[in-house]
């Protein structure tokens, strides 16, 4: 190997730190104007991330895109810069997060969550090393005042640590497995396809040029549909042309179905207690239109069949008062037993997301078996002929990332243990948030580009209900953290147990598009990350102090985060869990094994799981895997593989180029807005 192949770039790091500086600075201001207007100013023009379940980056198109500008004054981006830029951008992103979960969750709204939670939780969380004196949220809860920095920093400092060493142990997972997943199973990875597609185009790399045309058109048609999107929305008496009013879905892009709502659609979910969401985001179309035509036609295929399946349960009497529900609150909300997806007899998201899970874990380490054994031996000093060369290649050496592994999960449970949390669920956090969870959404995000191991209601706590089958009526704050990090752990790509596993595998993913080496890459995450934290945090605490009771602070208590007794009794005892958990694993290795036995068998495992993931279920999903899949196959069938990769590829990629035009349009109206009401 030639010394060429292994050459590690020169990185700017003083311009790329003081860029990342004000680009967070900017942007956590952004967020906080735009994030307190809600609806598509909340969730679409963000500086954060962007639709669900296809949670998009908008930083990380938004900095490359910008960075065009540089045009004007005759100087050319090297690759290299712009792989920078958007793993600056795709690390800022998940740290500012979604407004409503992460930007007022953490830190201030899970202090004020302590504050006026029931007497006893208040009374075992109060006294945790995290949580400040009531009088120091308190003007956050009225007109407002000024920040008492003291006694937050600990809050602060709780988040940050929380994240900072999930990106340990996390990444070090993902730089061991980094060669198996892209250079030798080849997982896409649709958005760093769509995004770095969008980057060559838009900066002119000389090996798009053919592809200049069908990206110009997708980037139109994105444009224009977003444009028509946000006028629609804003001005009551902008013409309706695509029915996006009429139709009345959320900003991301879920149509509810409700008696409330477009009367069609509800002529079917009124009778098909399983058709309770679709999903009309077209930036989520384009996005699945870059997942293998495999895994969509099983995700929507296999959720037709459970349709058909729960309607035939309906009939037996089963799912009583559902139809009473919309077709969200089936999903999220109530019992289990009045819901399709969490209910008997079929209980498939339950097999989708527990069993299931594990198996999917279990079987792709079973067949990476003999890749992990040569890197095992290489970490131990025995290596093969040829691993030295290979480790050239890799963000750091295999022993390396072993003793970063080590030292992660050896923080992770003094972390956990500092929250009193006891012996038996730091065990169930340390094998689920350590391991189960990252490798589960990492992998999964890899596949489809959608959320799989999210969202908390239900079923995140799964394991710990196998011990505990009903709450135990009492709390402990180690009880009360626990499940916090259980299900706040895991409900959006910022929440932290399965964000820096995806974030790090991406940016893998990344440079091996741009041809930057993936050290350079490694280090960029961690340096843009404590930068992005540095200045997200201090923000996140300033601006409801000047804002005051303006600024949502999650008053609620925490029932939320299924610690109370109630929500957590949403779920079945153990003795029916167990039919899920073991239906869902068996379920998976039977698909895993035949589809390694037989080449033409149709259904691929991640599709079954992400058919049933909860995050997908109520948004609708399966409708955007569904028409992408339509699209995928008329376009394979009519030009092949090569018409996807010219044409396909840079038209769904244009699509999402549109959007983040729309985007930063939308931003600054947004901001405008903030001023200047209308």
């Amino acid at each position: 190997m030639s010394r060429e192949e292994v050459r590690v770039e020169k990185v700017n790091w003083p311009l790329l730190i003081v860029l990342a500086i004000i680009v967070n600075v900017l942007a956590n201001l952004a967020q906080g104007v735009l994030g307190m207007q809600g609806g598509y100013f909340g969730c679409i023009y963000s500086m954060g991330i962007a639709s669900i379940p296809f949670t998009m980056p908008t930083l990380a198109l938004i900095l490359p895109m910008l960075a065009y500008l540089t045009k004007f004054a005759g100087k050319k981006l090297a690759p290299t810069t712009l792989a920078a830029l958007y793993v600056m951008g795709l690390v800022s992103s998940l740290s500012i997060g979604n407004f409503n979960d992460a930007y007022y969750s953490w830190p201030v709204g899970s202090v004020s969550r302590v504050w006026r939670a029931i007497p006893a939780v208040r009374d075992v969380m109060k006294t945790l090393w995290w949580v400040p004196p009531e009088a120091a949220v308190a003007p956050t809860w009225g007109r407002g005042g000024p920040v008492d920095w003291a006694a937050w920093l600990p809050a602060m400092l709780y988040v940050f640590l929380f994240h900072f060493i999930i990106l340990i142990y996390s990444s070090a997972e993902m730089a061991i497995l980094r060669r198996r997943w892209i250079e030798i199973e080849k997982v896409p990875f649709p958005f760093a396809i769509a995004i770095w597609e969008s980057i060559r185009n838009i900066h002119g790399f000389e090996e798009v040029k053919r592809r200049k045309l069908p990206f110009l058109i997708g980037l139109l048609i994105g444009l224009i549909i977003y444009l028509q999107i946000m006028f629609t929305t804003l001005l009551p008496w902008w013409p309706d042309v695509i029915g996006w009013r009429a139709l009345g879905p959320s900003p991301n892009g879920c149509v509810v179905i409700a008696p409330w709502a477009n009367p069609t659609l509800w002529a079917i979910g009124s009778q098909l207690v399983a058709f309770m969401r679709v999903n009309v985001q077209p930036i989520n179309w384009a996005v699945a239109y870059l997942v293998p035509l495999d895994v969509l036609f099983t995700a929507w295929f296999l959720w037709v069949i459970f349709m058909i399946l729960a309607q035939a349960a309906y009939v037996m009497g089963y799912y009583t008062g559902a139809l009473d529900y919309s077709g969200c609150c089936r999903v999220l909300i109530g019992p289990y037993t009045i819901s399709p997806n969490w209910g008997p007899p079929i209980y498939w998201s339950y097999m989708c997301v527990t069993g299931g899970m594990v198996a999917f874990i279990v079987m792709m380490l079973w067949y990476a078996r003999d890749y992990l054994r040569e890197v095992l031996n290489a970490a131990l000093g025995r290596p093969s002929p040829t691993i030295r060369e290979i480790e050239a290649k890799e963000p750091v050496s295999y022993r390396t990332a072993f003793l970063i592994l080590v030292v992660g999960l050896i923080l992770w449970i003094v972390f956990l243990a500092s929250l009193q949390i006891d012996a038996i669920l730091i065990t169930l956090l340390f094998i689920f948030g350590g391991f189960i969870f990252p490798l589960a959404e990492a992998y999964a995000r890899g596949l489809t580009g959608a959320a799989y191991a999210q969202e908390r209601s239900k079923w995140a706590s799964w394991a710990a209900h196998l011990i505990w089958s009903r709450h135990p009526g009492t709390y402990t704050a180690g009880w009360c953290n626990a499940f916090i990090i259980y299900h706040r752990g895991i409900n959006t790509a910022s929440a932290g147990l399965n964000t820096w596993s995806e974030v790090t595998m991406h940016s893998f993913r990344v440079a091996d598009l741009s041809g930057v080496h993936p050290k350079s890459i490694y280090k960029m995450v961690f340096v843009f990350f404590v930068i992005a934290y540095a200045i997200t945090l201090p923000f996140r605490v300033w601006w409801p102090h000047y804002l005051g009771a303006r600024f949502p602070n999650c008053l609620s208590g925490w029932e939320c985060a299924y610690l109370g007794e109630g929500a957590y009794n949403t779920m079945p005892p153990a003795n029916e869990l167990w039919i899920p958990v073991i239906t869902g694993f068996i379920v998976t290795v039977l698909l895993y094994f035949l589809r390694m036995r037989f080449v033409w068998w149709p259904f691929h495992p991640m599709g079954f799981l992400i058919s049933g993931a909860a995050r997908e279920v109520w948004t609708g999903a399966w409708t955007s895997f569904l028409g992408a899949w339509v699209l995928k196959f008329i376009t394979l069938r009519i030009g092949g593989s090569r018409a996807y990769e010219e044409y396909g590829v840079p038209a769904a990629a244009g699509v999402l180029a549109g959007f983040v035009l729309a985007a930063i349009i939308g931003v600054i109206v947004g901001l405008i807005r903030w001023f200047i009401p209308f």
